[in-house]
Parts: structure tokens; sequence; C-alpha cells
């Protein structure tokens, strides 16, 4: 029920999608194939390529909208369902649940990116693919450097209500990446 409803939300967005093509121009897809990345590196290539930083990102959803990826809303009825991503021939989509936090949302997006660059030929699939495209938010999001460069040695609560402010990230979030970076 939930695949049929998100499938369904996904024929909607690609005729809305052809329509708003045709009469107005949207931004060329500039998803580099970062496959042969492992997430960690492909965040950092990515990053890189559109010239990010180290620094927060303040919109991941006018982000990708500028890089070419058309980013459309689910249906309320579908809560159970966080979000997902396709190629439709050379467009990417991601389609986000608008039920979830901010933070998560902005997560979601990363994750999404994450599956659109390193999952475009359908390799790997299953527990793999969405260890790989989480790592690749969360690396996406709060960057090596910027990280590590605001961190003390031994955080406290105060430290990380202040960095999740920061980066724009659940605290749950940060933390799962600290613990990536040891």
């Amino acid at each position: 029920k939930n695949r049929d409803a998100a499938l369904a939300t996904g024929a909607l967005a690609f005729e809305l999608n052809d329509f708003i093509e045709t009469h107005y121009c949207l931004p060329t897809p500039d998803l580099p194939d970062l496959r042969e990345e492992n997430a960690e590196d492909a965040a950092l290539i990515l990053r890189q390529h559109w010239g990010l930083g180290e620094r927060p990102i303040k919109n991941m959803v006018h982000l990708l909208e500028s890089k070419g990826v058309r980013v459309f809303s689910m249906a309320q009825e579908n809560v159970e369902v966080d979000a997902f991503s396709l190629w439709r021939e050379t467009k990417p989509f991601t389609f986000l649940n608008t039920l979830k936090s901010s933070e998560r949302s902005r997560f979601d997006a990363a994750h999404e990116l994450g599956h659109l660059v390193l999952h475009r030929h359908d390799e790997p699939r299953g527990k793999e693919a969405e260890h790989q495209a989480k790592r690749f938010a969360s690396a996406f999001l709060m960057p090596r450097g910027g990280i590590l460069a605001q961190i003390p040695a031994t955080p406290n609560l105060n430290t990380l209500i202040k960095l999740k402010k920061y980066w724009i990230v659940a605290v749950s979030a940060l933390v799962y990446r600290l613990n990536q970076l040891n």
C-alpha cells in the first residue's frame, strides 16, 4: 500500500515536472557519479564540486533544486515512508515526507542525495545501500573538518546543543557523526 502510494506520487510528480519544463528553464542536473567512492569521500567530493566548503548548509531543498534535483513532497497519507529518490532518464527526483521535523527532513534530503550520487545504477541495494546513504548524509551535512574544528576533547550536553543549532541537525545525528569520527 505504501509503495503504491509512493509510486502514484512519483507518477504525478513526473507529469507536473514535464509541464513545468515546457514553460520554464530548470537547472541542468549537476550530480557526479560517485559510485566508486566510499560515502565519506563522496560527500567531500560533492561538497568540493559544488563549492560548499566546510560550513553548514542552510537549506537542503534550495541547494538540491539549484543543482537540478527535482524535489517534491509526498502525500500526507504516506507517513510511514520518510523519503525516496530515483533517476528518470537523466533527471534526479527526490520525494520528501513533509510531516517530519525540519532536522529530519534535512537529513532525509541529504540521505536521498547520497542514493542519487552513490547508487545511480542500483548497486548496491538493501541494508548496505541504506548504510552508505546514511553515512553520506552525515558527512555531507557535517563535514569532518568543520566538525573537528568545533568539538572539544570532552563535549558535554551544552556543547552538543550549540553544535546542533549551528549545523541544523538533530542531536542524535550529531552524536552519530561524532561516533563516526571517533
